[in-house]
């Protein structure tokens, strides 16, 4: 499941303090490439939100992937009002992504799934202390309810919360995700010069150029 923003200029990424159209393409390279990748790698669902800008997500994803309008009053309830709504819908595990870490490889996303065969939950961390992961094998609320949420203290929140409820818990290796102005020149620097590389790097690229004399 991934939890995204539709791509509305000065609503989308505005921590990055780039110009309000900028930022909405970037969102919406964003989310193009995390819901390519995780449609790859098993079914997809997108939460969106706010619900009068699911027209603007629908067109980026692939078909087959679901939509619907994220429903709370903070970003917990929203996940896991989400997470209700797919474990209503079959008992498969579910793994909540964001759109913040376009470069979390697939391997680290796969081993997340797997180890949901042995452990009730997985997460993993990102650098500023929440996290850009977080996988269950059963809906348990506690670890939604009472965090402290955009701080960083979120991942050892939830870490907490998971150990306390007595849950075994899969810990990834920490990411990074993209928040502010600093984090943008190290996105770009870590796509590369792959032919085949996502729409967040032609987007970053076009964002960060130096403009003409």
């Amino acid at each position: 499941m991934v939890m995204a923003k539709a791509p509305l200029p000065g609503n989308a990424k505005t921590r990055l303090r780039l110009p309000p159209e900028g930022a909405a393409r970037l969102q919406a390279a964003l989310v193009c490439d995390t819901v390519e990748k995780a449609s790859a790698l098993g079914p997809t669902s997108v939460a969106g939100t706010p619900a009068d800008g699911l027209a603007l997500l629908e067109p980026l994803l692939p078909e087959g992937v679901s939509l619907f309008a994220q429903r709370g009053a903070d970003l917990g309830e929203r996940m896991l009002d989400a997470a209700s709504r797919l474990f209503g819908e079959g008992p498969e595990p579910v793994l909540i992504l964001g759109t913040d870490a376009p470069t979390l490889p697939p391997a680290e996303i796969l081993a997340a799934s797997r180890a949901l065969r042995t452990h009730d939950a997985a997460i993993v961390g990102s650098d500023d202390g929440g996290y850009v992961l977080l996988g269950l094998r059963a809906l348990h609320a506690a670890l939604f309810r009472d965090v402290r949420w955009s701080t960083e203290t979120v991942y050892r929140e939830t870490v907490e919360k998971a150990l306390g409820a007595g849950l075994s818990l899969y810990e990834g290796r920490p990411h990074y995700d993209v928040d502010y102005p600093e984090d943008l020149d190290r996105l770009a620097g870590s796509f590369g010069a792959a032919p085949a590389r996502p729409r967040t790097a032609g987007v970053i690229e076009e964002l960060l150029r130096p403009p003409r004399a």
